[in-house]
């Protein structure tokens, strides 16, 4: 299994700012990017859902009408990037629904859609979500705790000693 890899900076601003769309009483999500160059699956960027639909948030749960797709890969092939996962919070647990498991944001066998617990409140680490790949024909393989931290990466920011 190939991990994912953030870049310097990425993992902390998306957990705010998928905190603060979901405003802490409801779920938020987004798709994560990366350029389509790169050999590594080091995610760039995320392009959340309410941006792509605006309704998107106005539910329990995360919903998108298809055209928030069209939108997508409209969006990927102008800025040259590419989805590699998706990710959206919950109240408490990171364990797939079944509208999650019936529903995934991208039905293609090796996509992954990783869920923060919380509403992605406090101080969200990598081990505190959950990591699951869709296999395809409705079935998912998932990962918690040190299984899934070991698929997901935080690239450390380069910093100047004083």
């Amino acid at each position: 299994m190939k991990s994912l890899e953030f870049a310097p900076g990425v993992w902390s601003a998306l957990m705010a700012d998928l905190h603060r769309r979901g405003g802490g009483w409801r779920e938020s999500g987004a798709f994560l990017l990366h350029q389509t160059t790169e050999t590594t699956r080091s995610i760039q960027a995320w392009l959340p859902y309410d941006e792509l639909d605006p309704k998107s948030l106005n539910y329990s749960y995360v919903r998108l009408e298809s055209s928030a797709f069209s939108r997508l890969w409209t969006i990927c092939a102008e800025l040259k990037l590419e989805v590699v996962a998706d990710v959206h919070t919950h109240p408490m647990g990171p364990r797939q629904s079944p509208s999650d498991r019936a529903h995934p944001m991208i039905s293609l066998a090796g996509h992954i859609a990783l869920i923060v617990p919380r509403f992605a409140c406090g101080k969200v680490m990598p081990r505190d979500l959950s990591f699951n790949v869709y296999l395809g024909a409705g079935k998912w393989v998932s990962y918690f705790h040190d299984a899934a931290a070991s698929l997901i990466k935080l690239q450390q920011e380069v910093r100047d000693e004083c």
